[in-house]
């Protein structure tokens, strides 16, 4: 008998989210996949149904945390004045509806390829958005210090959501991008 996909979905996202709870505590060469069916209540073969190993699992998740940022990212209107306010809304409320995901950005071992998914994405969307052609080089890496930028303030910010609200951080990228860091500074 055939599972329903609601099944399948929530069986690999306990399967996830015990990795998860695992990778808080060590690194990944270190997590078996034993310990994250005993977490999970599975048995072995079940990973096995939906994995190969520990790091197939982590690539599936890194997929569908830029997946989920992406899906949220295109509501955007491409020439709304606010785009990069939006962007970081936008992503950051993906980061919460997958909150348990956000382990696998504050671990440097994972973060750096997680990192390189989201930006190939972001990328495309910011170039659209700014109408810049990949034949003009300036252009092309001004983007690249600017979603790097970006990128840098929303992985501080998963490590002390607390002290600045979506909207404020929204609000910095913005002000960064469109008035430029030394703007930011003064304030």
């Amino acid at each position: 008998m055939k599972k329903s996909p609601e099944i399948t979905d929530a069986t690999r996202n306990k399967l996830i989210q015990a990795f998860c709870e695992l990778y808080e505590e060590k690194p990944i060469s270190k997590i078996t996949v034993k310990e994250i069916t005993d977490i999970a209540g599975y048995n072995r073969s079940t990973f096995y149904q939906y994995f190969k190993d520990v790091h197939a699992l982590l690539d599936y998740a890194e997929d569908e945390m830029v997946a989920a940022g992406m899906e949220r990212v295109s509501t955007i209107q491409l020439e709304a004045p606010d785009f990069n306010q939006q962007l970081m809304l936008r992503l950051s409320e993906a980061l919460q509806k997958h909150r348990y995901y956000t382990v696998l950005l504050r671990k440097g071992e994972v973060s750096s390829s997680l990192l390189e998914k989201m930006r190939e994405h972001i990328i495309l969307v910011m170039m659209e958005r700014y109408h810049v052609s990949e034949d003009n080089t300036k252009a092309v890496l001004a983007m690249e210090f600017g979603i790097t930028g970006m990128s840098t303030i929303l992985m501080q910010w998963i490590k002390k959501p607390d002290e600045l609200s979506v909207e404020e951080l929204g609000s910095l990228v913005q002000g960064i991008w469109c008035n430029g860091l030394l703007a930011q500074l003064k304030q």
